[in-house]
């Protein structure tokens, strides 16, 4: 009995230190899997802290300058806050001589920088000054052939069936009917049945048929007197009984950039021509800089693209940035986006360039600052839709200047494929263009309530945001302030 007894004890003993002793191989394979949970959870968050936005540490310059004119006329003057490297590029220079002198200077030094012409903004250049005719004037009626001739392939592809002789077909968007006149194996002639009295929308005006003969089709432009306003002056238009008078009116002073011209500042108006002159305002003139080095720091910048936002609605505005009715829309936008960017993915996109040189840089310029200094787009785009100011925008925002332009210099080029790819995947052919979660939508008035009342439909459950309310005013197209009736597009 004592032995069963010890026995028993000697098996419980055994259990017993069994359950004690851990498992060590089974604790490891623990914290080996603990391990990797940590691992993916830092690489996750670090991966969004670098989408979301990337450290960058720059050297500045706390600056007082004074930039003059040899007869000591002040074109410039202030302190501000410079990266190493970025002043010529801030003013414009041709050479990077300032950065390299203010490079070698000391805290608390002053010095004069006197640049040759060659070294600031170049020599004058008599053959950059030239004259525009601010005037076009076109015959209100133009005639049109009734009958033409196309080859029978054509015309089945065009109407879906064989010609056959004096039927009359219709087409979709075409103003009349065509009739058969003869037709044989390879070709047919056609007739446009046009009506005294047919009107035919054509932008801003209408075509309106007035006579019609077996030959001819004659049309004659109707409209009112009215101004458009462009990024290079207001354009006129007067009817009279035989012509339509196009008339530019930009302001004496004002920079603007015409069809297949330099970008020149308008020097004189007289009625039927502009004076203009493309070469840089203070072309061909010393210029001296006085500098004060005040301080030298460096600064860690957070920049970066916006995050999109998981399971919000997207409201994509694509636009031009020299298009009147673009910045209508962008004007219209800005409050509303100011209000919902957290809540909400509201992207600024752009197509293809319509309106020159000046608006592919402008919208480039935007695109660096949305994709790398997101913070700064929105206080930027109030500054410049009233201002038309790029440079001093950039300035008032606190936007890097130099950190834009080596995008534009290195990596713009793939920031813009992806716009054109946009554009094309979704068919963008004006500007603006709205589209809500893949879906072109119409929006006008432009007013900043209009857009938000379609953007709130897109909320499944609407947050308190959509209780506010927004002007109800549809702002002017163009740059500046104001409101109008007036809308279109690009």
């Amino acid at each position: 009995m004592a032995e069963e007894e010890a026995k028993e004890d000697a098996e419980e003993n055994k259990t017993i230190e069994k359950i004690k002793k851990p498992n060590w191989k089974k604790i490891w394979i623990l914290i080996f899997i603990l391990a990797i949970i940590i691992v993916v959870v830092l690489a996750t968050f670090f991966i969004w802290r670098w989408s979301s936005g990337k450290s960058s540490v720059q050297e500045m310059l706390d600056i007082t300058y004074s930039v003059e004119l040899e007869d000591a006329t002040i074109i410039d003057s202030g302190t501000n806050n410079f990266v190493l490297g970025s002043m010529a590029s801030f003013f414009g220079f041709n050479t990077n001589k300032l950065d390299e002198e203010i490079e070698t200077m000391e805290i608390g030094e002053e010095k004069t920088i006197i640049l040759e012409s060659a070294d600031a903004y170049g020599e004058y250049d008599e053959n950059l000054a030239f004259v525009y005719n601010r005037t076009e004037k076109i015959e209100r009626e133009t005639k049109i052939n009734r009958t033409q001739i196309i080859l029978v392939s054509f015309f089945a592809q065009t109407f879906n069936e064989q010609p056959i002789l004096d039927k009359e077909y219709t087409s979709l968007g075409a103003p009349w009917p065509y009739k058969v006149l003869e037709v044989n194996d390879t070709h047919v002639k056609i007739s446009q049945e046009a009506t005294i009295g047919t009107k035919i929308p054509a932008g801003f005006f209408t075509y309106e048929v007035i006579a019609v003969t077996e030959n001819e089709i004659t049309l004659k432009m109707q409209g009112e007197d009215t101004v458009i306003p462009t990024p290079s002056g207001n354009i006129e238009i007067t009817f009279t009984n035989e012509y339509v008078i196009y008339t530019l009116t930009p302001q004496i002073g004002q920079i603007i950039e015409l069809q297949n011209m330099p970008k020149a500042k308008v020097i004189d108006i007289n009625d039927t021509h502009l004076f203009l002159d493309a070469n840089p305002e203070f072309a061909g003139e010393k210029i001296i800089v006085k500098i004060t080095l005040n301080d030298k720091y460096t600064k860690t910048d957070i920049t970066g693209s916006a995050v999109s936002i998981a399971g919000a609605p997207t409201m994509q505005i694509s636009i031009v940035s020299y298009c009147p009715y673009g910045i209508q829309m962008l004007k219209g936008l800005l409050p509303v986006w100011k209000e919902f960017d957290d809540i909400a993915n509201i992207e600024l996109r752009f197509s293809r360039t319509q309106h020159g040189q000046k608006e592919e840089d402008e919208n480039k310029r935007i695109i660096c600052i949305r994709e790398e200094q997101y913070s700064k787009l929105i206080p930027y785009l109030e500054c410049f839709v009233l201002s038309d100011d790029p440079f001093g925008c950039m300035q008032k925002a606190g936007v890097d200047k130099s950190a834009v332009d080596d995008c534009m210099n290195n990596r713009i080029n793939a920031y813009f494929e992806e716009e054109m790819k946009f554009s094309d995947t979704n068919k963008i052919s004006s500007s603006p263009t709205t589209i809500i979660n893949g879906k072109t939508v119409q929006i006008y008035p432009r007013s900043p309530q209009d857009i938000a009342n379609v953007l709130c439909e897109a909320f499944i459950s609407k947050p308190s945001e959509c209780s506010q309310i927004f002007s109800t005013a549809n702002p002017s197209p163009g740059f500046g302030g104001g409101t109008s009736e007036q809308g279109g597009e690009c």
